[in-house]
């Protein structure tokens, strides 16, 4: 038990420390829909997005796009992995530190750009009402080191989402099925409540709550749409 005295929020700790983790085995990058008058949008990468990109906590660096001829297909590259003067191509930095996305509390490199995030809309076709996910997936040219935006099915039946602990990632029913052990072995040591036998008449009437644990089990998919003609 973590007990903290003198906190200026009444936070749990535990719940504080945990950061769902939505795609712990893939490379995906998110970019922001729409957020409201003079709020600027973010390109967001996961640890798994950022360790092909070859970024690192602690340090700024420059990343490039570019669109494939005659196709709808982006591709996206670590400037330090291109040939030729990064001075004359146009660079999006990336955050030195980890920064908090919006919506699972996860961590992750982003790039700060509400002009980006428009143009990869626009040039998809897609609305920008919402946001959007891609996976990154390795370009095949033995010149240049790039990735390709693969569209994220937004459709999100039967994804299994992950908590990070301090030690570990579990998954949501693991973290259920964890503390559901430790409170029976904990009664078990130490019997809170000793059964006995009553009258009916002696019983004094008293209100049950029944709380009902429901387990969600989502499945993701990942959906190209990008032609095959580069």
């Amino acid at each position: 038990m973590n007990i903290v005295f003198g906190q200026k929020r009444l936070v749990n700790v535990a719940s504080r420390s945990a950061s769902i983790v939505k795609y712990p085995e893939q490379a995906v990058i998110t970019v922001e829909g729409i957020k409201g008058a003079k709020k600027s949008r973010r390109i967001l990468m996961n640890a798994k997005a950022a360790q092909y990109l070859d970024l690192v906590v602690g340090e700024v660096e420059n990343i490039v796009f570019a669109p494939v001829d005659d196709t709808q297909q982006i591709l996206i590259a670590n400037t330090s992995t291109i040939d030729g003067d990064a001075g004359e191509m146009t660079s999006f930095s990336t955050s030195k530190n980890n920064v908090t996305f919006s919506e699972t509390t996860e961590k992750g490199k982003g790039i700060t750009s509400s002009h980006m995030c428009k143009e990869i809309f626009k040039f998809l076709g897609e609305d920008d009402s919402s946001d959007i996910e891609f996976e990154l997936a390795v370009f095949p040219s033995e010149s240049i080191t790039a990735f390709s935006l693969c569209k994220l099915d937004a459709a999100l039946e039967g994804l299994t989402d992950t908590i990070e602990t301090n030690n570990e990632v579990l998954t949501t029913e693991e973290v259920v099925n964890s503390v559901q052990n430790e409170v029976a072995q904990a009664e078990a040591e130490n019997p809170i409540f000793e059964q006995e036998v009553v009258d009916a008449e002696e019983i004094s009437p008293v209100q049950v709550v029944v709380t009902e644990s429901t387990t969600f089990q989502r499945r993701e998919e990942a959906v190209s749409d990008w032609s095959d003609e580069v």
